[in-house]
């Protein structure tokens, strides 16, 4: 139970089988009550705050789209309404498309800057000026991608977006040390989560056994093992990083060079 007694919000945490969800399952699991939020998949959304709360811990769901600040003042007022002073903020919410460069649309490159980049910067803007208020220690942990290490075809707008959340946490962090709130970011890999049920590189049996010959720890990330790395840096352990990328790609990106 090391982050018992901790208010966390989880962003982008409806889906079943998405990375928000393990990461609020491993913080409930670490004692803390979660709030969880998206715009889709609600029904699944509150199915997880419901699974929560069979842990023991206090738990909401609340739609809200981070790429409107309305929508994250909002949500940051109803949980702190709810469920007390926020401690934790985990900025997940995330999509993705893959378009060759010369093809992408305005409408694809509108909608991954606001998600990715532009709903980090209200998340962590609107989280950070919570904890500030409170006068209470905080942690701040995006969800960026080993995309901030090496390039992908066909998705040069999602990489360009968690570069830029590399950048924020880094410049957050050190903005925010001086009044106790850490801010890091940790980096999955291969994650069979839906966000990659449209990858043309994962479409077949054979597809997903190629890209396990490039890991060294041979499997796909599950959304808790994100989870884990989550619950580290919001923990005492990790009270002495901020700025800091945790990469959880199984050994992915050294693996491949």
């Amino acid at each position: 139970m090391r982050l018992q007694g901790k208010i966390a919000l989880v962003t982008g945490a409806s889906h079943e089988r998405g990375i928000g969800r393990g990461i609020a399952l491993a913080l409930a699991q670490a004692g803390a009550d979660v709030a969880c939020s998206d715009i889709g998949f609600e029904d699944q959304g509150e199915q997880l705050a419901a699974l929560i709360r069979d842990l023991g811990q206090r738990s909401m769901f609340v739609r809200a789209d981070v790429s409107d600040r309305t929508d994250v003042d909002e949500l940051i007022e109803q949980v702190e309404t709810t469920l007390g002073p926020l401690d934790i903020a985990c900025s997940n919410a995330g999509t993705a498309d893959w378009e060759a460069f010369h093809e992408i649309s305005d409408a694809s490159l509108e909608k991954i800057v606001g998600a990715n980049l532009t709903g980090a910067f209200n998340v962590g803007q609107a989280a950070a000026r919570a904890m500030a208020r409170s006068e209470r220690d905080g942690r701040i942990v995006f969800t960026s991608s080993v995309h901030v290490q090496m390039g992908f075809p066909s998705m040069a707008v999602y990489g360009a977006t968690k570069q830029g959340v590399r950048a924020l946490a880094e410049h957050m962090a050190i903005e925010l040390a001086p009044i106790g709130i850490l801010v890091n970011h940790i980096g999955p890999g291969w994650v069979k989560s839906q966000l990659n049920d449209n990858s043309p590189g994962l479409q077949t049996e054979e597809d997903e056994a190629a890209t396990i010959e490039l890991i060294p720890i041979p499997r796909p990330s599950e959304a808790i093992d994100q989870g884990h790395a989550v619950v580290y840096l919001c923990s005492e352990e990790a009270g002495y990083v901020t700025g800091e990328f945790l990469r959880v790609d199984g050994g992915f990106v050294v693996g491949k060079y």
